[in-house]
């Protein structure tokens, strides 16, 4: 009996202890559309949570935040703040600090994970995250994005882009190059590249790993350098598109399609 009792108990507190966690957690969500003229620019600024931005056949910009925390104390100490301007829209997280407000999340469980809409011609001019993962679908505007701990995935591009990050793998994929396609740029510290471009392709490709290998389509000389790694830079027909990638720790590839 007394070992039932005390099962008994057990069971109860932990059930009312898991119930007490769950009802702990607190999930806001905040969504904003804007009216913008074409092209638009689109920058996001996050510490911590995914972000996935995809084209559509709308004239406007839609975010949704979603905001999920511990407690309600570290959700009242993050802001979501969207500005409207002439050119576009531009998001930011903000975290409480001391004095004032800022990106500083130190000790605070709350994470926002954006999901944005936006016209196929928008430019997205800077997307920067320090802990999360990024996908891009159709855009077709010039991309530029930073990441401190995250992986990128971006298809259906045809601009100029610049993509890097320290703890991640980059993958993009090009449907077609504008015309005004100048220069591809990846590099990542830790992560593989993976690189897939349209046929015919002319273009000055530059690539460079220190442990990993070097792969193309196209038939490309890849030469291993004194130490440790390998290098390559190769012209392509008339090498009007500059394509650079690097990888300190991971592989690099170009493919065509």
């Amino acid at each position: 009996m007394t070992s039932y009792l005390i099962k008994f108990f057990l069971t109860i507190s932990f059930t009312t202890l898991l119930s007490t966690f769950v009802q702990a957690e607190v999930v806001d969500t905040i969504e904003q559309v804007f009216e913008v003229s074409q092209p638009a620019s689109f920058r996001l600024d996050n510490v911590n949570g995914s972000v996935a931005i995809s084209a559509w056949e709308h004239s406007t910009i839609k975010v949704i935040a979603t905001v999920t925390a511990s407690s309600q104390d570290d959700r009242d100490n993050i802001a979501i703040d969207m500005q409207p301007s002439s050119q576009g829209v531009k998001v930011e997280t903000r975290y409480k600090e001391r004095e004032g407000w800022g990106r500083n999340s130190h000790n605070n469980s709350a994470k926002v994970e954006y999901v944005v809409k936006v016209p196929s011609s928008t430019i997205l001019s800077l997307i920067d995250i320090v802990n999360g993962s990024l996908t891009i679908d159709d855009v077709k505007g010039s991309v530029q994005a930073q990441l401190v701990n995250g992986s990128i995935k971006a298809k259906g591009l045809a601009s100029n882009s610049e993509f890097s990050s320290v703890n991640g793998s980059i993958k993009v994929h090009y449907r077609e190059f504008a015309d005004e396609l100048e220069s591809i740029s990846l590099e990542t510290v830790n992560g593989s590249i993976k690189a897939s471009v349209p046929k015919p392709l002319n273009a000055q490709v530059d690539a460079e790993t220190t442990h990993g290998s070097i792969k193309t389509d196209f038939g490309l000389v890849v030469k291993k350098n004194l130490f440790s790694g390998y290098h390559m830079s190769e012209k392509i027909g008339s090498g009007d598109v500059r394509i650079n990638m690097a990888s300190v720790n991971g592989s690099v590839k170009l493919s065509s399609h």
